[in-house]
């Protein structure tokens, strides 16, 4: 209909009516404001645990969000110091704090504690991937859920690493087990994760099996690796030693062959990514599914801002895993039908 018609059929008063409701519809609808996702790593985006997570909550967020912005930084946590992290995290605070992005989410342990520092209980929703550490443990002192419903503005996926089933998968090639070793280094993911074996195996009688040998050094990890290869009792060891100094910071990638070559026993991995670096398999946890269900979880609360539908998961995803190659070198005889028992053969 032409403009001159327009104002004869409704006037000038009527056309203007529509002209509002028009632009205005334009401006709610068609000129909304782009949503934005920031993905905090806690380390770097080689990381053996971390990157698969990225990678998973990236692909989630793309196939349900069709207009998204989704940025990625990277703490890399591993290599640097305390102080150097609480710069980092700072810094990341101030900036977001000012963006207010859509929402945040955090992959493993050390970028959940900076932003559960700085922003629980903020309007930004916050969603969670990989913490070691369990929601109870850290609900103590955040006080963000009840039993695992959202009372605040945080929820994500618990990081289960399946110890029993790693126990049960070990006695199917060894028998009755006799002792675990847990080689881990000192810093904080070390322990978190000695502690998470722990926990995943408190009122078991494996608990009983575990034999300790904490590191923070390359002459400790070589001494103690020596140990664990000499003991008869101890049939298996999960293999912690996520970063260690020498002359700079050696992450698990860095000095993974140490332990392969002084270690002739099965190392029970907790992700393929492990594998990959020449260890043993077992029951690992799959990160990039995990790291995909938090960013479905984060694709629905951007979808309808209610995060308090969305209790805290653990995760659910396994895979059982092995790697032959590392198999024959450790002299480990495999047979048809355990091998068939695996989802995934590498070597």
């Amino acid at each position: 209909m032409k403009y001159k018609e327009v104002l004869i059929k409704y006037g000038m008063r009527s056309f203007l009516k529509i002209s509002v409701i028009i632009f205005a519809f334009f401006i709610l609808f068609g000129c909304s404001e782009q949503k934005t996702v920031v993905i905090l790593s806690s380390y770097d985006a080689k990381d053996v645990c971390g990157q698969p997570q990225v990678e998973g909550v990236t692909d989630a967020l793309k196939k349900n969000i069709s207009d998204l912005k989704i940025e990625q930084i990277y703490f890399d946590s591993r290599r640097i110091s305390k102080q150097e992290f609480e710069k980092r995290c700072d810094g990341f605070t101030k900036r977001f704090k000012s963006q207010k992005p859509s929402l945040i989410l955090t992959t493993d342990d050390a970028a959940f504690q900076c932003v559960a520092k700085h922003f629980m209980g903020d309007k930004i929703p916050v969603v969670f991937s990989g913490i070691n550490l369990t929601p109870e443990h850290y609900n103590t002192k955040y006080h963000f859920i009840e039993g695992r419903k959202p009372i605040k503005n945080f929820t994500g996926v618990y990081e289960r690493i399946f110890v029993l089933r790693q126990m049960e998968m070990l006695e199917v090639f060894v028998g009755k087990i006799d002792k675990i070793a847990i080689l881990y280094s000192t810093d904080s993911m070390g322990n978190i994760l000695k502690e998470q074996i722990i926990y995943e195996l408190k009122n078991k009688d494996f608990k009983d099996r575990i034999v300790l040998y904490p590191v923070g050094s390359i002459q400790e990890l070589i001494k103690a690796s020596e140990e664990i290869n000499k003991r008869k009792d101890i049939v298996a060891y999960f293999p912690f030693v996520m970063s260690i100094k020498n002359e700079k910071i050696l992450t698990i990638s860095d000095i993974a062959s140490i332990m392969t070559d002084k270690i002739k026993k099965i190392d029970l991995a907790i992700n393929r990514e492990f594998v990959q670096l020449g260890f043993f398999g077992g029951i690992s946890v799959d990160f990039y599914q995990m790291g995909y269900r938090a960013g479905e979880m984060a694709s629905y609360i951007l979808k309808t801002g209610r995060i308090s539908d969305l209790e805290v998961e653990d995760a659910e995803k396994f895979l059982r895993i092995i790697n032959l190659k590392r198999a024959r070198d450790i002299n480990l005889k495999i047979s048809e039908e355990n091998l068939s028992l695996f989802d995934e053969v590498i070597g």
